[in-house]
């Protein structure tokens, strides 16, 4: 098993063309004002967007691999720094704070997820904005036929080769945690290396809870990156906060 965060250059491969988001993101970091701190930033895909808008810019991540790749794309223009969004401190506070799609789903535990949103209330401005985007969890994807490849991607270009990620998926109901395995499918052939990744399943009542335990206050929930507020057919739930 690989993880795949030690893998930037497949992990932009698969997120070449994701920019569904963006509008929504610097929609209100515009607004808001920086300075800007993004929680799990990843290779820094969004980065560039914040800085395009002349805010200032700070994002943190545990992937070593990732952080490099990031300061290569926008060197001094942007601060990074290998932190845990778990649990932080980085000495002042930010107008804006948001955590990218999916991303906050890597809080594997309620005490880890608690930490973070107690660390991002703790360095939100009074007069600041919370983001945080995840999907609502779908029963036809947590249960699958055991040991069964499925599509994850749709076909991506990386190291010359027409590829897309298989994946098999393990889910455990008491821990809520989603267990995945990816392998990379070039040219239609199936490769043996096994990249692993897990993630916590979070309903909307849990979020609910886990944000106004952490002192944030929802203002908006949308279901779609378009601004459409969350119902029953939503795919995703998107959480606009201020501090309580």
């Amino acid at each position: 098993m690989v993880d795949i965060y030690t893998k930037p250059g497949l992990y932009d491969a698969i997120h070449q063309n994701y920019s569904w988001d963006k509008d929504l993101i610097a929609s209100i970091a515009d607004r808001v004002g920086g300075p800007v701190l993004e929680l799990a930033a990843g290779t820094g895909r969004l980065a560039e967007l914040i800085i395009d808008l002349g805010l200032d810019y700070t994002g943190i991540d545990t992937s070593n691999e990732f952080l490099n790749i990031a300061i290569e794309k926008v060197g001094n223009r942007a601060t990074f720094l290998q932190d845990d969004m778990r649990q932080f401190d980085l000495g002042q506070q930010f107008n804006f704070i948001f955590i990218g799609f999916n991303s906050f789903l890597h809080n594997l535990t309620d005490h880890d997820a608690s930490r973070c949103l107690q660390s991002v209330h703790n360095h939100l401005t009074d007069v600041g904005t919370f983001l945080v985007s995840i999907f609502i969890p779908d029963l036809s994807f947590l249960y699958r036929e055991d040991g069964k490849l499925y599509p994850a991607t749709s076909h991506f270009n990386y190291d010359g080769g027409r590829c897309r990620i298989m994946e098999t998926n393990e889910f455990d109901d008491v821990t809520q945690v989603n267990k995945l395995s990816w392998r990379l499918e070039r040219n239609g052939e199936l490769e043996t290396t096994e990249y692993q990744h897990s993630m916590r399943m979070f309903y909307p009542h849990m979020m609910d809870i886990l944000l106004s335990d952490a002192g944030l206050e929802i203002k908006e929930k949308l279901g779609d990156y378009d601004g459409s507020p969350m119902d029953e057919e939503s795919g995703m739930q998107i959480y606009v906060c201020t501090k309580a």
